[in-house]
């Protein structure tokens, strides 16, 4: 359990990804993948409750501190390709008439 327990949002995401795949593998219904995901978000937000000093909670903070740069990288280009999503489909429906 300790290495569970150290392991972090890494570990969370690796038993997700993990579960996902017997979820395909057994064909279970669409509705396993959105229990996994709501399983998944709930153990990281009761990690959020653990004692300041516990490992997993710490760990679980180091993974979200990195998520949030990536989050915050990743939003102008998100807001970029949108943009251009919408400016191509005005230009298409120009054309196609």
């Amino acid at each position: 359990m300790a290495i569970i327990y150290s392991g972090g949002l890494w570990t969370v995401a690796l038993v997700f990804a993990m579960s996902c795949g017997y979820v395909w593998a057994l064909n279970w219904p669409k509705m396993a993948y959105k229990a996994l995901t709501l399983l998944a978000i709930l153990v990281v937000l009761g990690a959020l409750l653990l004692p300041e000093t516990h490992v997993f909670r710490l760990r679980i903070i180091e993974g979200l501190h990195w998520w949030k740069w990536a989050a915050i990288l990743a939003f102008p280009v998100l807001i970029y390709a949108s943009l251009v999503r919408k400016i191509q489909k005005k230009v298409d429906a120009r054309y196609d008439s």
